[in-house]
């Protein structure tokens, strides 16, 4: 069997029935909506965009209006790191090391940013997340009004990126994404001051969460009420779908105008590339056997429980003989938010 082969009927087992059930759901909560425009975020968000776009183009699923969305957690956080209500999303994530290593890793700030706000001593000092968060906070609170000063032109300029992809207020928002917590869905609320829903492989607690003055809606496909630690296999080793679900682009830094004329087109930066991103024609063979396995599940209303789906991802993250040695180094995930570099998730579960 060639490698092309190989991967593909990899992406049709593995990634075909766990996509297909999770558009069946998003599909279901789309019917529900008005005027409903979907928005398909972040790395994870590449492949399900190519998977409705084909279905769509077979006519096997309605056309609804449609956007890939460029996004990060890291891009976030520093846009919005002089908001104080942001930092129950942005601080809370366990961490260890100096103020400088945080704010790179964490929030993507250059260099020369952070010498503009802190000195020295401070950018040396060690940090523990989350429980030193309150003290940080404190910390983060005294210097707002210089970090608002080095990103309230990058924060304008997404903003305007979102809205001029459709993200606007006069359309009911569902995002399309793995999951868990919200937290860009939660962030992009709280920037476009507009309701929006979501659809999530897994939620930490699905329902509705206030953001000023507008709501958050999540909704889980496959599980909810779940924390990682909890035993439950496809949210503790999540980093099996994470490492496939990406996109030909390493992650989401930065973003500019072109022109302060046309608020339409914008330069976008990303980060490093993984093994993924430099051997992309060994993921797109993964994407093609996922897209045509749901083609041809939808085509043939072929259905899988969620038993069934628990079982199937189960067999592949647990046993490392269910994976091809073909897809081997395709596992390779960022995990700069932790202040950590790329995880191999085979090596970390010692598969």
């Amino acid at each position: 069997m060639s490698k092309n082969t190989s991967l593909r009927e990899f992406g049709y087992n593995f990634l075909g029935p766990i996509c297909s059930e999770y558009f069946q759901s998003l599909l279901t909560q789309c019917a529900q909506l008005p005027q409903p425009f979907i928005g398909f975020l972040a790395r994870e968000g590449y492949l399900l965009n190519r998977i409705f776009q084909t279905l769509v183009a077979e006519n096997l699923i309605p056309n609804y209006p449609s956007a890939y969305v460029l996004s990060s957690r890291s891009f976030l956080f520093r846009i919005c790191v002089a908001d104080p209500s942001t930092w129950q999303w942005s601080l809370t994530h366990k961490f260890s090391g100096s103020l400088e290593q945080l704010l790179v890793s964490r929030f993507g700030l250059s260099l020369a940013q952070i010498h503009e706000v802190f000195e020295d001593d401070d950018l040396s000092m060690h940090w523990y997340l989350p429980e030193e968060q309150e003290a940080l906070e404190a910390h983060f609170y005294r210097k707002r009004q210089q970090l608002n000063k080095i990103v309230k032109q990058t924060k304008r300029n997404y903003i305007d990126y979102l809205r001029s992809i459709g993200l606007t207020e006069d359309k009911s928002v569902i995002f399309a994404d793995v999951g868990y917590s919200g937290t860009i869905q939660k962030l992009i609320t709280k920037l476009l001051k507009v309701d929006t829903s979501a659809v999530y492989f897994i939620t930490s607690k699905q329902g509705d969460y206030n953001i000023d003055e507008n709501t958050a809606h999540m909704h889980a496909v496959f599980k909810d009420g779940v924390k990682m630690g909890d035993g439950y296999t496809m949210l503790d080793r999540s980093l099996f779908l994470e490492a496939l679900l990406t996109s030909p682009q390493g992650q989401f830094l930065d973003i500019a105008k072109t022109s302060s004329l046309n608020t339409r087109k914008f330069n976008f930066s990303f980060g490093k590339k993984a093994y993924s991103q430099h051997h992309l024609h060994e993921l797109q063979a993964i994407f093609e056997g996922a897209i045509e396995a749901c083609c041809h599940f939808f085509r043939h209303n072929i259905r899988f429980s969620i038993a069934e789906i628990e079982m199937l991802n189960e067999r592949y993250v647990t046993q490392r003989h269910m994976l091809p040695r073909s897809t081997w180094a395709l596992f390779d995930v960022d995990d700069a938010i932790s202040g950590n570099g790329n995880v191999d998730p085979l090596r970390l579960f010692r598969l």
